[in-house]
């Protein structure tokens, strides 16, 4: 079995082309100042029973499709092949999100969709509490996890100030290069967010977002900006 610290039932935006049930798993490999699930990554939640979701499931045959497994970071936890495998007895289309930290829990689970969430160029990893010496390592594992999806895949990048750069976009342009799609998503300082300080800082111009875009386009990668 495993623990489920919050639930949204019905989403239409969380799993591309499919309407999903999202939950979230506790508990996060990095302590990125602008999370804005802190109380899901700190552990501050009442768990759900997964009892209570696939009953929820049963009666929307039809309805709900899919379903997004997202935390918190879900790779941290034991038991996230098993519920990939049921929520797959369901019937139901999984897409995974994650940090891309344990490419080693994501490889053996039975999914159809995966979201890499790259915070910033692989060498800046230790600035955001990451446990591991061997980040690029880790992370091109994931990527290469990426590419084999294809278009059933994508690379998210939230723009926040201080975390991620030009120079860290020009970085990445290479370390991501093969990938199908990547997403430029604005930050939002107005959400909760694990450092309270990170609500005043004032988020990338449309216009810099835009530069970023052309960067990965002039690499031959796909890229869209989300939250403008």
């Amino acid at each position: 079995m495993i623990e489920i610290a919050g639930w949204k039932k019905n989403s239409f935006i969380d799993f591309p082309g499919t309407v999903s049930t999202v939950l979230f798993l506790s508990g996060c490999n990095l302590r990125c100042p602008y999370c804005h699930n802190p109380g899901i990554v700190c552990g501050e939640y009442e768990p759900i029973p997964f009892d209570e979701i696939r009953n929820y499931i049963y009666r929307r045959q039809g309805i709900i499709e899919g379903a997004v497994i997202s935390g918190g970071e879900p790779s941290m936890h034991s038991g996230l092949r098993w519920l990939c495998d049921e929520l797959g007895i369901l019937g139901l289309e999984v897409k995974i999100d994650t940090n891309g930290l344990e490419p080693e829990a994501v490889i053996v689970c039975e999914f159809d969709y995966l979201a890499l969430d790259i915070k910033t160029s692989f060498k800046k990893y230790a600035r955001l509490g990451s446990p591991y010496h061997d980040n690029s390592e880790r992370l091109g594992q994931s990527v290469d996890i990426v590419k084999a999806m294809g278009e059933r895949s994508e690379v998210k990048i939230t723009a926040v100030p201080g975390i991620v750069d030009r120079e860290d976009i020009d970085n990445l342009c290479v370390e991501l290069r093969g990938v199908n799609k990547v997403f430029i998503q604005q930050f939002e300082p107005n959400l909760p967010v694990l450092d309270l300080s990170y609500q005043s800082i004032k988020p990338y111009s449309a216009d810099e977002l835009e530069i970023w875009r052309g960067k990965f386009l002039d690499a031959g990668i796909e890229c869209s900006i989300r939250g403008m």
